[in-house]
């Protein structure tokens, strides 16, 4: 019995000596088809580089750009990070862990410091024309730019903007109106001023936040539309000229003598309140 088992196991053996035995040609075979394969291929091109002055520019200038954007996407990542470093935006400071929702939101976004004194030097300018129902109007309001996906975002009027306390606590849930400047509903034209805070990339800033949105104000277009809705009524603006003011300007504030005109504005850069971005509409008809 004992020899019998012995030569059953060494018959195994040589079975599966053969199976490896196959495999192997059977990869080696694989590897013959698959060189044979690429040589076929670049034949194939070869012939049609040389057949045609198209495809001669055409198909290296593909693979050119298919090596440049893989070795593109290799180094993005770092060249991200480098650029981040260099300009500062991954130094965000520290913060105390008092909750876990807790932000330190004024180092992101901007405070509009200098309006009392725009303000104070604007109505002594006498520009504007004294305007009752403008300046008692109390119901809110609502302000939409399609083309940056602002859609009836609140506005307070009125607000006292001599008060930086009074401003602040109003924007952190609306848009702001310029106490003393004009409303639709009046038939005195005047400049119709709105405001709000921007933040920085950082904060990551949406067009559904009105303390925020008006962080995408930079990147309205000339001829773009604006929409004030009051009292059930659509008054409709278009966009047709921006700058980047002083804080000091009092333009922003008084507009044209006479001119019934929509003027938005807000802190910039971003989160920075060293200067003003301002878009001014005129009314369509």
């Amino acid at each position: 019995m004992s020899l019998y088992e012995y030569r059953k196991a060494e018959n195994v053996k040589r079975k599966n000596t053969n199976t490896l035995v196959l495999g192997s040609n059977d990869v080696i075979s694989r590897r013959a088809n698959a060189i044979d394969t690429a040589k076929d291929g670049y034949n194939f091109l070869h012939d049609i580089v040389n057949s045609s002055l198209l495809a001669n520019l055409v198909i290296p200038s593909f693979f050119i750009a298919l090596g440049i954007y893989f070795i593109f996407q290799y180094y993005y990542p770092q060249i991200q990070q480098r650029l981040q470093v260099s300009n500062e935006l991954v130094s965000q400071g520290t913060t105390t862990l008092i909750s876990d929702n807790y932000i330190d939101r004024s180092q992101y976004i901007s405070n509009p410091a200098g309006l009392a004194e725009v303000t104070a030097e604007a109505f002594e300018q006498h520009i504007l024309q004294d305007d009752q129902m403008s300046k008692s109007y109390k119901g809110t309001f609502y302000i939409s730019i399609p083309s940056l996906d602002i859609n009836r975002l609140p506005v307070t009027p009125n607000v006292n903007s001599t008060s930086e306390e009074i401003y602040n606590s109003v924007l952190t849930n609306t848009l702001a109106h310029f106490e003393n400047t004009g409303l639709p509903i009046s038939d005195i034209e005047n400049n119709i001023v709105i405001y709000g805070h921007s933040a920085t990339p950082n904060y990551k800033p949406k067009t559904t936040d009105p303390e925020v949105a008006f962080s995408f104000l930079p990147n309205l277009k000339v001829g773009d539309e604006i929409i004030i809705e009051i009292e059930g009524q659509e008054h409709r603006f278009r966009m047709y000229k921006s700058k980047i003011v002083e804080p000091t300007d009092v333009s922003i504030i008084t507009g044209k003598p006479g001119k019934r005109e929509l003027t938005l504005f807000t802190c910039y850069p971003a989160g920075n309140n060293a200067s003003r971005y301002v878009a001014v509409a005129r009314p369509i008809d």
